[in-house]
């Protein structure tokens, strides 16, 4: 089990007598080599989740374990954040060095691994994200979807088993959105690292093996895309939308065109308007 939570809370402080539950009560596995899309409004409990995972956060309840490593076991929080690699928001936040492979080498060499590894692991890092031949290039003029495959490469470096990635795609343009997610499916099916993507972008959950969906520090829906879509009304009440293709097909269907349940993509809503002409 590469990720597990049993009964977790955890609370922030609002003032001296006053707190907050992020997270309540919440349990929760994650098998190692899925892809997990785990998505929710603002203030859903998503992001306070993502900083328990690799102990940024400790549970103020409950446990997180990683492979089978507790948060809360100060002999195995450096070997936790050795597998869980986190990408955040703000690319320009993550960026460390002037130059590219400076940069993606910072990790590494604060762990200790000899040089000769480092720059295997440099040249490999930045081959998975497509930016190798940016290696000697300075971060700070590329764009948004660029300095995000960057970051990423960075924690690859480290080797993580884990990649968190945190709202990663929210400042991003489409083009930089597709670029990174790209290269998370990817690390997901060629190299088999568990990737948790969490997003407020519905549609970038299609292609996830799992769907989980955030509300009020609980778990609202938990399943494949297709079966969480589906729940649309439900969906609607906690201020998220489905992807496009999915509320096209609903009101089609409200409309007296049998388009049939379960459409999540453009392929399949073409394919079914085609049958019915």
């Amino acid at each position: 089990m590469a990720v597990l939570l049993d009964n977790v809370t955890y609370s922030y402080n609002i003032n001296d007598t006053h707190r907050i539950d992020a997270v309540k009560e919440l349990s929760l596995h994650i098998e190692e080599g899925t892809f997990v899309a785990l998505v929710g409004h603002n203030g859903s409990g998503k992001s306070t989740l993502a900083k328990l995972l690799n102990g940024l956060l400790l549970p103020s309840s409950g446990e997180v374990k990683i492979f089978g490593n507790s948060t809360l076991d100060p002999n195995t929080i450096y070997e936790i954040r050795k597998n869980v690699g986190m990408v955040f928001q703000n690319p320009d936040n993550q960026m460390i060095a002037s130059i590219v492979e400076d940069d993606v080498a910072f990790g590494p060499e604060n762990l200790g691994v000899e040089r000769e590894e480092i720059i295997r692991r440099v040249e490999w890092a930045l081959s998975k994200v497509g930016m190798l031949e940016y290696r000697k290039r300075t971060p700070f003029k590329m764009s948004g979807g660029q300095k995000q495959r960057l970051a990423i490469a960075g924690v690859l470096a480290i080797k993580p088993k884990i990649l968190v990635l945190d709202e990663s795609t929210a400042m991003l343009d489409p083009q930089g959105r597709s670029e990174v997610l790209k290269v998370a499916h990817e690390l997901n099916k060629q190299d088999g690292i568990t990737v948790i993507h969490i997003t407020h972008f519905m549609e970038e959950a299609l292609g996830a093996d799992r769907l989980i969906v955030m509300n009020g520090g609980h778990i609202a829906f938990d399943g494949t895309p297709r079966e969480v879509f589906k729940n649309y009304e439900e969906l609607k009440a906690i201020k998220l939308a489905v992807p496009w293709e999915t509320q096209m097909a609903i009101s089609l269907q409200k409309a007296g065109v049998d388009v049939g349940e379960g459409i999540v993509n453009q392929e399949e809503l073409v394919e079914r308007l085609c049958q019915l002409l």
